[in-house]
């Protein structure tokens, strides 16, 4: 008869954040941009108060310029002001720039002898933003901005598992070298002291990030767990997750496709030819915006 294993201590969310600051991710500590996404993502900041901010930061200051005069954006004549950098990316754009620099930022953090292929995983999580803005775009346009921030930080929790919680990254990597369908959330409760969403989650929390994001990033294996309210946006992760696996951007623990989450698909109204549609332009859309946004 097999003996079970006993089950490992669950991790709460001090001790989360405690990891978190012991690697600069929040606390006083922690860099710059989580700050400039939570001013970035109040509804009621203006231009002016987002130039105002990035000028007293001389990396984020320095990022935006190179993305306002990257080839992406074709322009004729140099861009030297912050002001006409606004002008010509707009703010939505800036979120994108900011959280790109979280997700580079955070990756870098916990790259320090990593079992997991990190830059793997910052591919999964581009790959994965840029389609939750596509398929926003198609039926929740006013949720494309977040669906692109909350897709790419989704896994920064795979990120904080790694200073958490190492022998149950390397259990469910053992497990994956044999298995490579079963779900993250199964290996995660079977081989792990903390889920990666309730990880991220903590730190967007931390962050003041809004409720809305916080419950996308909560809840991006099971949307429709997730409160009515934020359902869509959890959807739009899901779905854009699947995508990104799809097109062959996987990463150490989600090696593989996984089937489309049909309740995601039937909530946001979406069909399997949008899906497809995305699926195929997306190889090309990751590639342009790669180049301009990350490690800009």
């Amino acid at each position: 008869m097999m003996l079970s294993l006993p089950a490992r201590p669950q991790l709460d969310r001090a001790q989360i954040l405690k990891a978190a600051a012991s690697i600069g991710v929040v606390g006083t500590g922690s860099h710059s941009a989580p700050r400039m996404m939570a001013m970035l993502c109040n509804p009621r900041v203006s231009a002016r108060d987002v130039a105002s901010l990035v000028d007293k930061e001389p990396a984020m200051y320095a990022r935006v310029l190179r993305v306002a005069n990257s080839p992406y954006y074709g322009q004729a004549r140099s861009i030297a002001s912050i002001d006409r950098a606004l002008v010509l990316l707009g703010l939505d754009a800036v979120r994108g720039i900011v959280a790109a620099a979280c997700l580079d930022r955070t990756l870098a953090l916990g790259s320090d002898e990593s079992p997991i292929d990190l830059r793997a995983l910052a591919c999964h999580s581009f790959a994965t933003a840029v389609a939750a803005e596509s398929l926003a775009r198609i039926q929740h346009q006013s949720l494309a901005s977040e669906a692109f921030i909350a897709g790419l930080l989704h896994n920064l929790g795979i990120a904080m598992q790694i200073s958490l919680d190492l022998p149950g990254i390397n259990a469910m990597i053992d497990v994956r070298r044999t298995d490579t369908t079963s779900d993250i959330r199964l290996l995660e409760s079977q081989h792990a002291a903390v889920g990666h969403e309730e990880c991220i989650a903590a730190i967007f929390e931390e962050w003041q990030l809004p409720p809305s994001l916080v419950a996308a990033v909560r809840h991006h294996h099971d949307p429709m767990g997730a409160p009515v309210v934020h359902r869509a946006l959890a959807g739009l992760v899901n779905l854009g997750a699947n995508l990104g696996l799809a097109c062959g951007n996987t990463f150490t623990l989600e090696p593989g496709p996984v089937n489309r989450n049909l309740g995601a698909m039937t909530h946001l109204g979406l069909a399997e030819g949008d899906l497809n549609r995305v699926e195929i332009a997306l190889p090309g859309r990751v590639a342009e915006l790669r180049s301009v946004l990350l490690n800009a």
